[in-house]
């Protein structure tokens, strides 16, 4: 007959299973992910300036910009 209980060690073992199974994924990746989210980080932030220069430049036309 099994054992339904579940012990510390089991779960610390799961974890750690588990964990190797991403970092292999992580390593087959490689750079890829990294890239893709500086490029969103980039193209996030050239869009924020181009919002602003906008902005600012309409409070210059309408007399708000302090």
């Amino acid at each position: 007959m099994t054992s339904l209980m579940i012990t510390m060690t089991d779960v610390f073992y799961a974890i750690g299973d588990f964990s190797k199974s991403v970092f292999k994924g992580m390593d087959v990746l490689g750079h890829g992910p990294n890239i893709i989210l500086w490029s969103i980080i980039v193209f996030l932030l050239g869009y924020q300036v181009k919002q602003m220069i906008k902005q600012n430049k309409e409070a210059d036309r309408n007399g708000t910009l302090r």
